[in-house]
């Protein structure tokens, strides 16, 4: 149990500190008043001003007493360390990150709704590949004498999985199969899958399946929604593709991956969901946007209303790294309501179409790139999790030598220290 004291219990204040302290196994017990302060014999944090005993002191910027957003709040970085409005508040600093502050007002939008990575805080600073916030806890709990190796031991790897497009050519409606031959698309290569003479190249689930098998943990995120231009995937009724769900459903999870078409459409993410529903027989809980298609605070508040308790979109589409500055699981706190939900936020450590088209990477420095982000996250003890897609890792065409990228991931994640 630690003390700490404040002057202000505000909700902004103990959504950091449960996520600092209460979410990492250590209890904690707030005191306002000197005269409390006074009479305890351990004084662990003191977040104020006032000159008292304490093992450390924080001076509060004033964000996490504040109920309103302020575009005007500045955030920099100088030799070595983070201030808001010129003031070197770490706690401060971990909730601005969190909650994802600037994204509620910024406009530097891309042709899918996405904020870039460039206009990204850390990106700016050429920290995204720095989980700074898990660095600024650790730091917190060495400063006051606590044990962080129970944090930092609970490491844990979690490759996952999109399926946009479920089979490049198998269970096509005909119609569809008979436009794409005549199109020039692959023909040769289309009649040799139909004959049975070649696998499907999107046919990959028995690798995905050994990958579950390393790694104990998985999860797969299906698209349901209606055919459109970005939505692909396969009717939701095929009894194959439901058979191929329910297999994967098996291998440690499943969650819905909300369509192109259903953004910010709470009726549709519903109508999704309740066919996942349908196909497994079960509840689904978990959630990755499709394109990653993320708006802050509307697209968190679609999935609370859907009833979603886990999201896996924190993250880029178009670079690598920590968007959010953490490796952790946290809950997202919607701003503009200034309060705390319990959509439980999974940020990811990098795509693989970010690292391959966006970033122009060969598998080889992609690996290089992995190898340090898994290493970050080893030191802090979070979720190391990546985005593959199962039409990503047949290992042929533009993707040759990717599946080696995946199995380094999970060499890697799995090796000790």
């Amino acid at each position: 149990m630690i003390h700490i004291f404040t002057e202000h219990i505000t909700p902004r204040l103990i959504y950091v500190l449960d996520f600092c302290f209460t979410e990492k196994g250590e209890a904690y017990e707030l005191v306002s008043t000197r005269e409390e302060w006074n009479k305890l014999e351990v004084k662990s944090l003191n977040y104020s001003n006032q000159e008292i005993k304490c093992d450390l002191q924080i001076n509060p910027q004033g964000i996490l007493f504040e109920s309103e957003i302020y575009q005007s709040k500045s955030v920099v970085f100088n030799d070595g360390n983070f201030e808001i409005d010129g003031v070197n508040d770490e706690l401060g600093l971990i909730f601005y990150l969190l909650v994802r502050y600037k994204s509620y007002y910024s406009q530097n939008l891309d042709a899918h709704g996405r904020l870039n990575a460039e206009h990204n805080t850390l990106v700016k600073f050429g920290l995204n590949k720095v989980a700074v916030v898990d660095r600024l806890v650790k730091s917190i709990w060495e400063k006051l004498s606590l044990d962080y190796s129970k944090v930092q031991n609970g490491f844990k790897i979690i490759p996952t999985f999109d399926i946009d497009v479920a089979w490049a050519y198998k269970n096509r409606k005909f119609i569809r199969s008979v436009g794409a031959m005549l199109k020039g698309k692959k023909p040769i290569e289309r009649l040799k899958v139909y004959a049975g003479v070649s696998q499907d190249p999107y046919d990959t689930y028995s690798y995905i399946r050994e990958i579950a098998a390393k790694t104990e943990q998985i999860i797969c995120f299906t698209l349901l929604g209606d055919w459109g231009k970005y939505d692909k995937n396969i009717h939701w009724e095929n009894y194959s593709y439901g058979s191929l769900i329910r297999g994967l459903n098996l291998e440690g999870g499943l969650g819905i991956h909300p369509s192109y078409a259903s953004y910010l459409d709470v009726d549709k993410v519903k109508l999704e969901i309740n066919r996942l529903e349908t196909i497994t027989g079960h509840e689904i809980l978990k959630s990755r946007q499709h394109f990653l298609r993320l708006k802050i605070p509307e697209s968190y508040n679609t999935l609370v209303a859907a009833g979603i308790k886990n999201d896996y979109s924190m993250g880029f589409a178009d670079d690598f790294g920590f968007r959010a500055g953490t490796s952790f699981p946290f809950y997202y706190f919607d701003l503009k309501q200034n309060k705390s939900t319990d959509l439980l936020i999974h940020p990811f450590a990098y795509m693989d179409s970010a690292m391959k088209d966006y970033l122009k990477l060969k598998p080889e420095q992609a690996k290089e790139v992995i190898y340090d982000l898994i290493a970050e996250v080893k030191s802090v003890g979070g979720q190391f999790i990546s985005i593959w897609h199962n039409s990503s890792i047949h290992d042929k065409g533009e993707w040759k030598g990717w599946k080696t990228v995946l199995d380094f991931t999970v060499e890697k994640g799995l090796e000790q220290e």
